[in-house]
């Protein structure tokens, strides 16, 4: 709880810092939940399964311009993974996943009902229950969905998303005639979305 206080505060600091130089910012927060599932996982002799599950979380964002709005998102679910690894055998563990966000949301058209776009880019954490353990991803989401506005303040947000937490490996440095070379290259072997659903608070603008 206190990492996502921690997180929480110093995302909303930028936001406020950054006020005054964009000229007049619309401010929204948001609290959403609903349902986060995830596609079988792993590679060859090491696969698992991490149950679907409900999520929750809220959101920060402001407007520099009235199609664009910058996000901060805080997402958690708490689940259990499933699997059979090829040194240890069958393994079973409760988790708590928390994504941490940065996106770029596109808004299309004024409303009231205005479809939207979303690109996010951040961490997720993965943290044992009872076996002691923390492991962070990059991550890449994207995703779509329509707010509906009650009014110029209040409105309602639904959204389907696709969340990819990246491995990186491949690394490798090869010589040869002209000269020697490096790369690394990233690839996700977890796919996850959520389907979820909150309310919209609108300030400024």
């Amino acid at each position: 709880m206190k990492q996502i206080t921690k997180y929480l505060t110093a995302f909303t600091l930028v936001f406020l810092m950054a006020q005054p130089i964009i000229a007049q910012p619309s401010i929204t927060l948001e609290a959403f939940g609903g349902w986060l599932w995830t596609s079988r996982a792993g590679y060859t002799g090491n696969e698992f399964i991490v149950d679907d599950e409900g999520n929750y979380g809220v959101r920060v964002g402001v407007s520099p311009a009235s199609a664009l709005l910058v996000e901060f998102e805080w997402n958690h679910t708490e689940t259990r993974i499933t699997g059979n690894n090829f040194i240890s055998g069958n393994v079973s563990e409760d988790v708590i996943i928390n994504y941490y966000m940065l996106g770029i949301n596109k808004q299309m058209g004024e409303g009231p009902a205005v479809p939207f776009g979303l690109l996010n880019l951040g961490i997720m954490n993965m943290q044992g229950k009872t076996i002691d353990f923390s492991n962070n991803w990059f991550t890449v989401g994207l995703g779509g969905g329509l707010k509906y506005y009650l009014s110029d303040r209040i409105g309602i947000r639904l959204q389907a998303r696709l969340l990819l937490p990246m491995q990186f490996g491949g690394i490798g440095i090869g010589c040869g005639a002209g000269g020697c070379g490096g790369g690394v290259s990233a690839y996700t072997t977890v796919i996850q979305g959520d389907f979820t659903g909150g309310l919209i608070l609108k300030l400024g603008g």
